[in-house]
């Protein structure tokens, strides 16, 4: 079972976005059969939907029977990982409802239901149901126990208690060494530490028996963010284009080249591209890319247009999943300019998952509600912390020079650019 709920943590496929979960496997490696692993996203989806559909039936076969229901959330996952859509994990949440409404006390997929609170950033109801595991008459496996101490790792990880999280990491190691090795590199990436970072990444890719083309891509894929949080272009692409080589068609892929062809001022493509997974997915953290390339050659009635279109996508999301969201919205927020709006969504975000990002989001929703002195008193919070980003010391700066702190202001820049040139 370990191994079916270690892919839920990251990143709602998320960590692609560079600020998000720790997690340990890619919740879209779909199952395969006899002819191999699926070698494009086209072929990934196709196999999706038929585990999706058998998984269904079966489920129907045997309603009473909640491992069935299980497993149909667990297919849900997959699928929603592969497509980024919130009705795939609202279809996912479904089936774990119907587990447990057959389930008898002290039974159900309760580390299912923990990886899924948690990918929706649910820590509360995520710990609650690994507290169940707790009280099993017989205790889990070796291998689920790892898992257990992993995930409370990453719960603690995203609460800000970064010396819990590592050492729950360690604990897990314990039981399976090398478990955690992904989760650290998000870790290490996170604190600064991105040469120790990259070596986690290596040390997870060795751990892999037979790695299949998606989690090589997948693999390649962090590798380039590695990158990108660098300030390292032409590597962070060369990552990516190779991720896309090894599994081509994934708009999780694509949608990083495009960030880089946008960031090397080669506009037309990176709005080329965007275009096209727009077209492909309707994500609106990509129909907001599309806006911020149409204000940039002042084309501003396009990103009007543009950005409301997104804001009735964000606000069907946030009344689905609202934690899974904030964190997103707050940027489609910012970028309209809309400070109250980033600071209550800012707020929420922080009151759901209190770490280094989720503060300084909110200290820059301070800052641009002209609340410098609490703005100040966050991001000095997190300066305080292990946290350690070009974005937490570009957000520092930025405050710093608004308190007429202009020697502090100059320090943090550095420290920006010192990671980041392109801070």
């Amino acid at each position: 079972m370990a191994l079916l709920v270690m892919g839920a943590l990251w990143a709602t496929g998320q960590w692609s976005q560079r600020n998000q979960t720790p997690q340990a496997l890619d919740w879209g490696e779909t199952p395969y059969s006899g002819n191999g692993p699926p070698r494009t996203y086209a072929e990934a989806m196709k196999r999706s939907q038929v585990a999706v559909t058998n998984a269904r039936k079966a489920a129907e076969a045997g309603a009473d029977q909640w491992l069935m229901h299980e497993i149909h959330a667990s297919e849900w996952m997959a699928r929603a990982q592969l497509s980024g859509r919130y009705e795939d994990y609202a279809a996912a949440g479904t089936a774990l409802d119907a587990a447990f409404a057959v389930a008898v006390r002290g039974s159900g997929p309760h580390m299912m239901a923990a990886a899924f609170n948690f990918s929706m950033h649910r820590l509360v109801a995520a710990e609650a149901q690994l507290a169940a595991t707790d009280a099993y008459a017989v205790p889990p496996d070796p291998g689920d126990r790892a898992e257990i101490a992993a995930m409370r790792g990453d719960i603690a990880f995203y609460r800000g208690d970064y010396a819990k999280a590592w050492s729950l990491y360690d604990q897990a190691d314990a039981l399976v060494p090398g478990s955690t090795s992904f989760r650290r590199a998000i870790f290490a990436a996170r604190t600064g530490d991105t040469d120790a970072a990259d070596a986690y990444f290596a040390e997870a890719e060795r751990a892999y028996r037979s790695p299949t083309p998606q989690t090589r891509s997948y693999m390649a894929l962090q590798r380039g963010i590695l990158d990108l949080d660098r300030g390292r272009l032409d590597d962070a692409l060369a990552h990516f284009r190779e991720a896309e080589r090894l599994f081509p068609g994934r708009w999780l892929i694509e949608e990083h080249i495009a960030e880089v062809l946008a960031l090397q001022g080669k506009s037309a493509e990176a709005e080329k591209l965007y275009r096209s997974i727009v077209k492909r997915t309707g994500h609106p953290e990509f129909i907001d890319a599309l806006a911020a390339i149409a204000e940039a050659r002042g084309d501003k009635a396009e990103a009007v247009q543009l950005y409301a279109r997104s804001s009735a996508i964000w606000e069907k999301r946030l009344k689905l999943f609202p934690e899974a969201t904030y964190g997103h919205a707050i940027d489609h927020c910012m970028a309209r300019k809309d400070w109250p709006c980033a600071l209550r969504l800012a707020e929420a975000n922080h009151t759901a998952r209190p770490y280094g990002e989720a503060k300084i989001k909110l200290a820059a929703a301070l800052l641009g509600n002209g609340r410098i002195g609490e703005a100040r008193a966050m991001i000095e919070q997190v300066l305080a912390s292990r946290w350690r980003t070009p974005n937490l010391h570009g957000t520092a700066a930025d405050i710093y020079q608004a308190s007429g702190l202009t020697q502090k202001a100059e320090a943090q820049r550095k420290l920006a650019r010192a990671m980041n040139p392109l801070a």
